[in-house]
């Protein structure tokens, strides 16, 4: 399994997803998921010359909204690496399963793609998506419906992006939430990535912090 999920790549450079990249193909044809049409065309130009100066300029824009290319997302598991942006992580499960990208997104790590995700994208390959709604719902609303957003679950664990830039009544929050779930929680702040290339096992680079059962521990390492 090839997954590497980010908090802000490409935006920051990521030596060791680089790397990763590179290992699958040095020519390497990616796929570019947005959540939705209106960010996807205003974003796709900048994000298109952004992943050519780290080498990989065959970049195509798959919409999954407005205008759903039905014969480009059959073929997913075609492209060498398939690349979710960032976004309204609960807007983006809701398109991801409209345009059935479920099962053509597991097709691809079968395949051997590297399924790359940033953010909002990196959320939809986890366990649930539901840190997000910590922002607007109290605690016990966002345990009560836990069930509702269950994301793609192609890791055991969620992710927290952007850990550097939540205050510390947040980070709690978050510490509480991962006292009521049963799986890990694992924040990622802007330069850090947690890489699958094996079976199982995974490493972190950059700042990275893991909530498991209410108990906060820093992991990672150099990028």
């Amino acid at each position: 399994m090839n997954l590497a999920l980010t908090s802000d790549f490409p935006s920051t450079a990521i030596a060791a997803v680089i790397e990763l990249m590179q290992s699958i193909s040095r020519r390497a044809r990616l796929a570019w998921i947005p959540p939705f049409t209106a960010i996807g065309r205003e974003q796709f130009v900048a994000a298109k010359a952004l992943f050519a100066s780290y080498g990989f300029s065959d970049v195509s824009y798959c919409d999954i909204d407005e205008s759903p290319d039905r014969s480009v997302l059959a073929h997913l598991a075609e492209f060498d690496i398939v690349y979710l942006t960032g976004g309204d992580p609960i807007g983006f499960r809701r398109n991801l399963f409209r345009a059935e990208l479920p099962a053509r997104l597991s097709a691809c790590v079968a395949a051997g793609c590297l399924v790359v995700g940033a953010s909002g994208g990196a959320m939809q390959l986890t366990k649930n998506i539901s840190l997000y709604r910590l922002l607007t719902e109290s605690l016990d609303d966002v345990v009560a419906t836990h069930r509702e957003y269950e994301a793609l679950g192609f890791v055991d664990y969620e992710v927290l992006p952007h850990l550097n830039r939540f205050g510390p009544a947040f980070v709690e929050t978050v510490r509480q939430y991962s006292e009521r779930v049963a799986h890990d929680v694992l924040g990622l702040a802007d330069g850090a990535a947690v890489l699958h290339t094996g079976s199982g096992a995974f490493r972190c680079v950059g700042r990275a912090a893991r909530f498991r059962r209410g108990t906060v521990t820093a992991i990672g390492a150099a990028a």
